[in-house]
């Protein structure tokens, strides 16, 4: 399955990347997240980027906030449809 990011800036230069891993199943979404959130860490660390994770398999809603929160970043988790999430990490 082919995934699409989405790239937009904001008057501040914040960077918003979003990932759409829908269709896809664990561990597959979180291996995905780990290795987005691995290559941008420096620019999440200095609040340049904010990546966004659209998911609709449920065990990714848990285990996407726990890895990143182990990387001391903070997440959100926004129910966007009956099966669908968007998880921030900041």
């Amino acid at each position: 399955m082919e995934h699409k990011l989405a790239n937009q800036h904001t008057e501040e230069e914040l960077e918003e990347e979003a990932i759409d891993l829908r269709g896809d199943v664990c561990p597959y979404p979180l291996i995905m997240a780990i290795k987005r959130v691995s290559e941008v860490e420096d620019r999440l660390r200095a609040g340049r980027i904010v990546l966004k994770f659209i998911v609709d398999h449920p065990p990714s809603t848990k285990s996407i906030p726990r890895e990143a929160k182990k990387r001391g970043h903070q997440t959100e988790i926004e129910k966007t449809g009956a099966a669908e999430w968007v998880i921030t990490v900041k």
